[in-house]
């Protein structure tokens, strides 16, 4: 029987690209570095010696943005080889191949781990096993940045079903359910509105956006759901930050 993930990991930029041309791919990364200097790189420590680790790095997009702002200390891995190949042919050279758990088991001392649009490929059973695998990856104190599709979204499901090797569909009431299980002390959850796209599509964003935001209160208000309870934009950003003490702390402190 065929193995699914393998099946597309094996060719996963082509599967999800659709070219294999440098040029192309050079532009989609550059797309890929604007929206997520919007919404992931505000959450990184600022300090540009921090550890960080990309899990399920792709071909390398935040790993250039992050040498781009001058950090020192960032590695990335990924389970698809052809991923890591593009990755090394576009430059970035600081990524390897290599499953989550390969990789986080016998490490330590991270300051900082991102999931940039990989949870979402875990069943709930790997994803309770890698979140706590995380924690005590991260030194006491330290963040784990994700970002995810958000099932809530009127178009949430483009992206969340967009993918056949998706396998966990979130929202923000299931990711603080996920994440009250685990070993974390805090967790935010962030919008990602859209950013790029030209003068025009701006400017109708800017006008449209008061009426869409007003028709999807009335529609919670008409289902009788809370609008704290859902966020409204397709992707969301979790910020899980460690304990600034350690577990042998918290029990030598009893």
């Amino acid at each position: 029987m065929t193995d699914h993930r393998h099946h597309f990991y094996d060719q996963y930029t082509t599967v999800q690209t659709r070219t294999t041309d440098p040029a192309e791919l050079r532009a989609i990364v550059h797309r890929t570095k604007v929206d997520l200097r919007h919404c992931v790189l505000p959450h990184v420590p600022t300090e540009r010696t921090a550890r960080i680790m990309d899990l399920g790095c792709g071909f390398g997009a935040f790993l250039s943005l992050l040498s781009d702002e001058g950090y020192q200390n960032a590695v990335g891995v990924d389970i698809s080889p052809q991923q890591i190949a593009v990755a090394h042919q576009l430059g970035v050279t600081n990524a390897r191949v290599a499953s989550l758990r390969d990789a986080l088991f016998g490490s330590s001392g991270f300051d900082c781990i991102t999931m940039i649009d990989v949870i979402e490929h875990l069943t709930r059973e790997e994803a309770i096993d890698t979140l706590n695998l995380i924690s005590e990856v991260l030194r006491p104190g330290g963040t784990l940045i994700l970002r995810t599709p958000n099932i809530d979204a009127a178009f949430g499901t483009v992206l969340s079903f967009g993918d056949l090797t998706h396998e966990l569909h979130l929202n923000k009431l299931s990711t603080l359910e996920l994440f009250a299980t685990v070993n974390f002390h805090s967790v935010d959850i962030y919008p990602v509105p859209p950013v790029g796209g030209g003068i025009l599509v701006r400017l109708l964003r800017s006008i449209v956006k008061p009426f869409v935001t007003l028709s999807e209160r009335l529609a919670a208000l008409v289902a009788g759901v809370q609008s704290n309870h859902r966020l409204t934009t397709p992707n969301m950003v979790i910020v899980a930050k460690t304990s600034v003490q350690s577990e042998a702390q918290r029990q030598s402190s009893r």
